[in-house]
């Protein structure tokens, strides 16, 4: 069953796929369109699941389940890995790659591979106040609070190093 994302609860469990590049607006619209008819249909032991999709600044699909409904198990996960892998091949699109870093540049979203990241840290593009993506959040509440952080602040920081401002 499919409800909006602003009537999930906080602590509806959420899956993030970030795309390695900005989604168009018809791109969007057709992620929506079959993550609605896959939603609609997606059960875990027999039992329908409670689950919305949102995409947003146009690069991240965002699944968020209620499992105070229906808890989510393995194999209903492995049907939404599948189904993300077919809007991959559909829309030419990777939504599985985990050396990809987004990161606020004013209001602007980017992404970039890990080499390409480092470089920026390196030029002081990516700084410890630039906003970056906490993909690894595990519930609405937490995609509310603790997705878009400060570099300083997350998981970045201790995987790589920022100079010190002089």
């Amino acid at each position: 069953m499919i409800t909006e994302f602003k009537n999930m609860p906080d602590t509806s469990r959420v899956l993030i796929y970030q795309a390695t590049r900005e989604l168009n607006s018809d791109e969007v619209s057709g992620i929506i369109d079959r993550a609605n008819q896959f939603l609609d249909s997606w059960k875990s032991h027999d039992q329908d699941l409670m689950a919305c999709i949102e995409v947003r600044y146009n690069r991240f699909v965002i699944i968020a389940i209620d499992e105070s409904f229906a808890s989510v198990g393995g194999c209903s996960l492995d049907n939404a890995t599948r189904f993300i892998k077919s809007l991959q091949q559909e829309f030419q699109v990777a939504l599985f790659d985990r050396m990809n870093f987004a990161y606020k540049e004013e209001n602007d979203v980017k992404s970039c591979n890990r080499k390409e990241f480092e470089s920026l840290i390196a030029q002081g593009i990516i700084h410890e106040d630039t906003i970056v993506f906490n993909n690894l959040v595990a519930n609405k509440n937490e995609l509310n609070t603790n997705w878009e952080l400060p570099f300083k602040d997350s998981w970045h920081a201790r995987l790589f190093t920022v100079p010190q401002k002089a």
